[in-house]
């Protein structure tokens, strides 16, 4: 290769790799805390540790609050600590920051309006009671809305009619909880919400990875692996070490290419000078190449008849065109290592090499074309 190829290659090769990690998604999986969850991607993002193009919109955008928790921002209800996020369902788990997230049901502060997000589970209807003591109530009570010395505050579904002498109904709220027997508001910490676009349960459920196909198309699409980087921006460095180790090695390719070169010249000067009938009279040694048309008709045929009779009855598949043997095909056989094949097959192959397909047994004597 001269010089001026190596140099357009070189270019080539800087643009394609540059290209390449200029497109190629930067996106990587981050966290608020490596000691604890939820792990953040598409269509999550952390804002000011992920690029914009790494979150479907600015309605799945978290930040981070000063005891390293994710937080979400409800358009209509505040700000909220995302626990766990579910992709593969695509359900995301939340609860209040200030630890008794059923104060929000009993104050009707928390509302779906103007986000993507919706109750992963249905809407049950529950009646609070206040009760004076323990004494006779049906459920446990709520410990972060009781005052244990006063009174205390429990919660029955409102199908249950009878209500104990020693409490009083305090409010009816609707609860996501989808059965009232699985009532669990005495430790709820949280609710389950669930958003339908994007829509990225098939890439998570063959184990690939949904995002944007790069950073000017809003296409979605999988990605077959994202290489998390656990940096403390979050951010995925990949195409930029990319680029640099390409370049590194293209760089020392060159370096290498011009030592040779200059090696090479100078041994050129430092060589004797050649006698040009020396030169003139040296022969350029025998290339073996194939067989020639009347070695190859030399070999047997035979046709297949409607019986199939073949030389050897498991073998009933070409080595070469890899088709099977069909009836009324004429077959050529190697006598040298008694193997066979379709004879338009084997006469193609035997014109361009003296070995056999299979067993690469070369063939001797004067059987060879030999070209100068």
């Amino acid at each position: 290769m001269s010089t001026l190829q190596f140099l357009i290659t070189f270019l080539l090769l800087f643009f394609f790799v540059h290209h390449i990690g200029a497109s190629a998604p930067i996106c990587s999986e981050s966290t608020c805390s490596f000691d604890s969850p939820p792990w953040i991607r598409f269509p999550f993002r952390l804002q000011n540790l992920q690029p914009s193009l790494c979150g479907y919109s600015e309605s799945f955008d978290l930040k981070c609050n000063n005891q390293n928790e994710a937080i979400l921002t409800l358009p209509s209800s505040g700000d909220f600590i995302v626990k766990t996020v579910d992709y593969i369902n695509q359900n995301v788990w939340i609860t209040d920051l200030n630890s008794c997230f059923p104060r929000l049901f009993l104050d009707h502060g928390l509302s779906l309006k103007g986000s993507p997000f919706s109750y992963a589970k249905d809407l049950v209807n529950f009646t609070l009671l206040n009760c004076s003591s323990y004494a006779e109530i049906p459920y446990p009570p709520i410990s972060c809305l009781s005052n244990i010395e006063q009174y205390v505050i429990t919660a029955v579904p409102s199908s249950y009619s009878t209500v104990p002498p020693s409490c009083s109904v305090l409010s009816t709220v609707s609860v996501p909880l989808g059965d009232p027997f699985d009532w669990n508001i005495i430790d709820l910490y949280g609710v389950e919400l669930a958003w339908d676009k994007p829509d990225c349960r098939f890439c998570e459920g063959l184990g690939k990875v949904c995002g944007f196909e790069n950073a000017k198309s809003f296409n979605l699409m999988c990605f077959d692996t994202y290489t998390y980087y656990s940096s403390n921006n979050g951010t995925s460095r990949t195409s930029e070490i990319a680029v640099i180790t390409s370049l590194g090695v293209l760089g020392l390719l060159f370096t290498t290419v011009i030592f040779l070169r200059l090696m090479r010249t100078c041994d050129r000067v430092h060589q004797p000078i050649v006698e040009l009938s020396t030169i003139t009279n040296q022969q350029p040694p025998a290339v073996r190449k194939g067989l020639d048309d009347s070695t190859i008709e030399s070999y047997p045929k035979i046709q297949l008849g409607q019986s199939w009779d073949l030389p050897k009855p498991n073998d009933n598949t070409c080595p070469i065109c890899l088709g099977r043997y069909k009836s009324k095909e004429t077959l050529r056989t190697i006598p040298e290592c008694n193997h066979y094949f379709h004879a338009n097959c084997i006469d193609e192959w035997l014109r361009r090499s003296a070995t056999c397909p299979l067993c690469r047994n070369p063939f001797g004597g004067n059987k060879v074309i030999i070209e100068a």
